[in-house]
């Protein structure tokens, strides 16, 4: 039998090891081997790009404008009702993708201040950091303290209710539904901030719930008689399951996905793990698609109908600095059964993929431009040159445009012939002679399966390795939330 000190012993170990890691990472270092580079390195010329110099960077703001100019906002119709543009994935999956990049990406600084000299694109990766292992192995979710009472467990933090018991907790529910968070402060940095390293996923209620989700996941399996080392070995297999087989095959080809699966990765196959690292291709332009997925107003819970999205950030849930509630307010625990298929009233849904992305006009200009001048400070090659090291036939000129919304065909002008990687799958994905928003497109579609499968084949406990043995079937996004609820009792 296990004693309590013991049980301490792993957890004191881990914690030093990872603070000891945190610190060298802060000092510059990063994790051996794992890094950024090309998928198609063979395309890293200029003449495969879109061009240099400042009259591309303000050829770039103008279709960042143009984006803003037609950007989605709420029309009205409840959430939950079917309306044009909406797709067939349920809305949790724009979250999930979000979380996934999250996951495998965490870059020390902006890659825009990263070596970039006057207008030129950087010439090298090697000042860019990532402070994840570049794996499908949760390591976002692991990266956080351990319960103290019971430290097989994760550790959870309660949702707040005022000494009247108001707000009240939503049915079937338990206090413990938030992240465990830091007490109030009035530094912005320090109040109430999520006791783990990266804070990202803290950035909107339905992301930080998702995250609350695996934590919670994490101790159902120790529940089930499991250490903490292998509870989390069967999450990061579920995961893993959960990214390959239900979320790919939700936003690429199916064509494509059937293809990678059966044979593995034709463009880039990685024998050993040394090698891996983040395709740039994938992270700042085919797997960037959570803007687009993302809706323009949510029904969150009973409490909160038809929300704008920007509403549910939850800096603004948890109100000024040093004041308000000392956690998430009861309330504002996620209602997932309007988010995916969990009972017999469809879910809400995710938007079709394209390049109309839902916000505010000066919300959806600040994205789109960063996404396009992250691509052009890391030199990614055009979609065009993408599609033809491929064999495909490229969108350009009047293609290209038919595939666009007219309030963005003048600013696209002079990208037709070399088009932003990030814009041009965009495009292809929401192409009406195309997939029509249904999927990604040949290119992208390459691009996430490859990337996925050769990421997961590298993993921690990988499905994908010869003779793995796993204790599940299957696990998609709803099974995930079903087995965290366990833990509400």
């Amino acid at each position: 039998m296990t004693t309590g000190s013991d049980e301490q012993r792993p957890s004191t170990r881990e914690a030093i090891s990872a603070r000891v890691r945190s610190l060298a990472i802060e000092a510059g270092a990063r994790p051996s081997d794992h890094g950024f580079g090309r998928m198609f390195p063979a395309l890293a010329t200029p003449s495969r790009g879109i061009g240099e110099g400042p009259r591309t960077l303000k050829d770039l703001a103008r279709l960042a404008t143009a984006m803003a100019a037609c950007a989605e906002a709420p029309d009205g119709r409840p959430p939950r009702r079917r309306g044009e543009g909406d797709a067939d994935i349920p809305a949790a999956y724009a979250f999930l993708v979000e979380f996934v990049l999250n996951d495998l990406v965490w870059e020390r600084r902006p890659v825009e201040e990263a070596g970039a000299t006057g207008c030129a694109p950087i010439g090298t990766f090697s000042s860019l950091f990532n402070r994840r292992s570049g794996c499908l192995d949760l390591e976002s979710v692991y990266d956080a303290p351990r319960d103290p009472a019971a430290v097989r467990r994760m550790l959870l933090g309660e949702v707040w209710r005022n000494p009247l018991g108001e707000p009240a907790l939503p049915p079937k529910k338990s206090p413990r539904n938030d992240l465990p968070r830091h007490p109030r402060a009035l530094d912005p940095a320090r109040d109430r901030v999520p006791r783990m390293s990266d804070a990202r996923n803290d950035r909107s209620l339905p992301l930080s719930q998702l995250h609350v989700a695996f934590l919670k996941a994490h101790n159902a399996l120790v529940a089930t008689g499991r250490s903490f080392e292998a509870a989390r070995r069967a999450l990061r297999q579920r995961y893993q399951w959960m990214v390959l087989f239900d979320l790919l095959p939700k936003i690429a080809d199916p064509a494509v996905v059937e293809a990678v699966m059966s044979e593995g990765p034709l463009l880039w196959r990685q024998d050993r793990p040394g090698d891996i690292f983040i395709p740039v291709e994938f992270w700042a332009a085919a797997f960037a698609i959570a803007p687009s997925l993302a809706r323009p107003s949510y029904d969150f819970n009973r409490h909160l109908r038809d929300t704008e999205a920007a509403a549910l950030s939850t800096r603004a849930a948890l109100g000024p600095s040093g004041s308000g509630p000392d956690g998430l307010p009861a309330n504002l625990v996620i209602a997932w059964e309007g988010f995916l298929p969990l009972e017999a009233e469809a879910p809400q849904r995710a938007r079709r993929l394209d390049t109309t992305l839902a916000g505010a006009p000066d919300t959806v200009e600040a994205a789109a431009l960063r996404h396009l001048s992250r691509g052009y400070r890391l030199g990614l090659p055009s979609g065009q040159a993408v599609a033809q090291h491929l064999g495909l036939k490229p969108l350009r000129d009047d293609t290209l445009l038919a595939a666009l919304p007219e309030a963005q065909r003048v600013a696209a002008l002079p990208f037709c012939e070399a088009t932003p990687l990030w814009f041009y799958i965009l495009a292809e994905a929401g192409d009406p002679a195309g997939p029509a928003g249904k999927h990604l497109g040949p290119v992208g579609s390459r691009i996430v399966a490859e990337a996925l499968w050769t990421l997961a084949r590298h993993s921690d406990a990988s499905i994908l390795a010869p003779g793995e043995l796993r204790d599940f079937d299957r696990f998609t996004l709803s099974d995930l939330v079903l087995l965290a609820a366990e833990e509400d009792g």
